[in-house]
């Protein structure tokens, strides 16, 4: 089956809605199409389950669709994060994975 795309989509695939739009439907498309899905649905709502710690990949990837300009553009809620930005001196973790961490929760609030 081809993934049908509408105006929209295949713009923000062609880039012009920024980087990060781009790289999101090059995601979105290459699962559709693994999956065999005939087209895309519009949103109203979306959650991220992606914001505790577990590795330089995760941060590296969120920080690069904070560079290129990413923003979410619904509603959004987000999953609980590995730090407490509120009580950070209540966290009890490596240093090696607090200032990583630290940085994460902070890429999802830009």
């Amino acid at each position: 089956m081809t993934l049908e795309l509408t105006a929209r989509d295949r713009s923000m695939l062609d880039g012009e809605h920024g980087l990060s739009a781009a790289a999101a439907m090059k995601i979105l498309v290459a699962f559709s199409n693994a999956i065999g899905a005939g087209s895309l649905l519009d949103i109203a709502g979306a959650h991220i389950d992606g914001c505790l710690y577990h590795g330089k990949a995760g941060l590296d990837f969120v920080e690069r669709l904070v560079e290129g300009g990413g923003r979410v553009q619904v509603p959004t809620t987000l999953n609980v994060g590995s730090f407490d930005l509120i009580h950070p001196g209540m966290v009890k973790m490596p240093a090696a994975e607090e200032v990583p961490a630290r940085r994460l929760m902070k890429a999802h609030l830009e």
